[in-house]
Formats: structure tokens, C-alpha cells, sequence
């Protein structure tokens, strides 16, 4: 991520400074704490449960108060993820957490743990469920009237996702384009997910010139496909293809024993 810095303390990554909550939400202010990790993914049978804890560690030359709670989030039509809070999802998992603790003071360079439980319902339907434990400071007023700190709030969303029982993955490469993303030329990939349970997407697309001389493999982005969802992944070309007739074969991953495999040929024009 542009303009992030990124620190080590014990072998553990810490996300500083620019993270913007974790999924692109819009910057309220710099961030200087971290968290690990960034995303958690538990499988818990239901009526099962399970605790784990975040990290977070105060990065900011003074201290910190930090609120912690638990939120629903979703996909956009863009493919960037959007917390809704309260806001009911068909595969929340967010009334599942309890967080402890919900609000506490940092001191400058202090590591804090924070534990949460997740207890998933007995009879829940076997899937893949989701929400976010977001991080938050609460802005320090007096410090701000006395003219000694600016009043800001930052934000660092975790996504925890939970597979309750053994849902079957299911999901199908719908399509594949050559267009652009960010003006810049790009294999486009239409993906759904048809099942109950998330997935990621990995994978290659090979492209192939008129001689059958291979010109280049291209790593499909990790990316996550929610439950009963439709995405477009975009896979930036090393450079622009040249006019003439390619043979383009994409070979994609989303956890099932088999891949999803879509061959075209694609001509480029002048």
C-alpha cells in the first residue's frame, strides 16, 4: 500500500501510519497504531467456540485511547469492502464475538493484546460467515481546546471470517475480457461464488502469440469472493499487447480439487 510504513516487533507484522481500515475506507486523520493480524479465519464447528486475540501496539509519540467493536461489512459494485455497522448481512458472523477489552488507554511504543471469543450457534448452517472487529480512537478533547493536538479519529477494520461445518466451495469463472483497470491494460475476470462459504481466488493466465510461443504468465490476484456474490478481477498486463491474434488461457484456483479453466482467442487491432 502507497505511503505505508511497516514495522516489526517479535516476528509480528504491524500495519502503521497509512493503513486506511484495512480495506481503502477514506482516511480521517493519520494512524499511528497497528494491529496483527489483519484478517483471521477460524473454522468452528456449530455450538463450538473459540478465542484468539489481536495485537495492537501504540506507534504514536503519546498516548492513545482505543475503542473496539464488532461490525458488519460487504462488498461493493467496485470490489472495495464497506463497513456498515449495524447493518444485518445474510452471513454475519458479528453477534457471534465478544471482544474484551472494548475500550482502554496506550501509552507511547506500548503492545496490548485483545481477546475475542467467537460461539457459533448450535444448528447454524454450514457456511462461510463474516464481519470485522474495527479498532477506532476516541479523540482527545481536552488536548484539543488547550490548542495542543489536532481532534481526529482513526480507524483499522480486522475481517474475521468463521466456516461453520464443511460447506462445499462452489463457483464458476464466469468470463474473461481483455480491458483495462486504472488505464492500464488488463485481463478482466468475471468470477462468482455460487456456494455458502467465501472463497479466494488465485491462479494463472497464460498468453500466447499466433506461433504458439508462450509471451507471458500473469499471477491472479488474491482476492475474496463472499457467499452468493459476483465479482470482476482485474489482472494488469506486464505491457501493452501489440495488434495481432493471442491465444489466452486462464487457469483459476478458488479451493476446490479441480481448477476453472476458460481458453479464447483474443485479437488486438490497431
Amino acid at each position: 500500500m502507497s505511503g505505508a510504513r511497516i514495522g516489526f516487533r517479535n516476528g509480528t507484522l504491524f500495519w502503521l501510519a497509512a493503513v486506511l481500515l484495512a480495506a481503502a475506507l477514506p482516511a480521517q486523520g493519520q494512524i499511528y497504531f497497528g494491529i496483527s493480524p489483519i484478517r483471521a479465519e477460524h473454522r468452528i464447528k456449530p455450538g463450538g467456540s473459540l478465542t484468539e486475540v489481536f495485537l495492537i501496539r501504540n506507534n504514536d509519540a503519546g498516548p492513545i485511547r482505543i475503542k473496539v467493536y464488532g461490525e458488519n461489512w460487504t462488498i461493493r459494485d467496485d470490489g472495495t469492502a464497506a463497513f456498515i455497522g449495524e447493518t444485518p448481512t445474510t452471513y454475519s458472523s458479528k453477534d457471534w464475538i465478544v471482544i474484551n477489552p472494548q475500550d482502554f488507554r496506550m501509552n507511547p511504543g506500548e503492545t496490548k493484546s485483545v481477546r475475542y471469543t467467537i460461539a457459533v450457534p448450535p444448528g447454524t448452517p454450514p457456511g462461510g460467515y463474516h464481519s470485522a472487529i474495527s479498532f477506532e480512537t476516541v479523540p482527545d478533547a481536552s488536548a484539543a481546546r488547550a490548542g495542543n493536538r489536532m481532534l481526529f479519529t482513526g480507524k483499522i477494520a480486522a475481517a474475521v471470517y468463521v466456516i461453520a461445518g464443511r460447506p462445499a466451495v462452489e463457483g464458476d469463472l464466469v468470463d474473461f475480457t481483455l480491458g483495462e483497470k486504472n488505464g492500464r491494460p488488463a485481463f478482466l475476470m468475471s468470477v462468482e461464488n455460487t456456494g455458502r462459504t467465501h472463497f479466494r481466488t488465485r491462479g494463472t493466465i497464460r498468453a500466447f502469440a499466433a506461433s504458439g510461443e508462450k509471451l507471458f504468465d500473469l499471477e491472479i490476484p488474491d482476492d475474496v469472493l463472499l457467499p452468493e456474490s459476483r465479482k470482476n478481477i482485474a489482472c494488469p498486463l506486464p505491457r501493452p499487447l501489440d495488434p495481432g491474434s493471442y491465444r489466452v488461457v486462464c487457469d483459476l484456483d478458488i479451493g476446490r480439487p479441480e481448477l476453472l479453466e476458460m481458453e479464447k482467442n483474443i485479437e488486438v487491432i490497431q
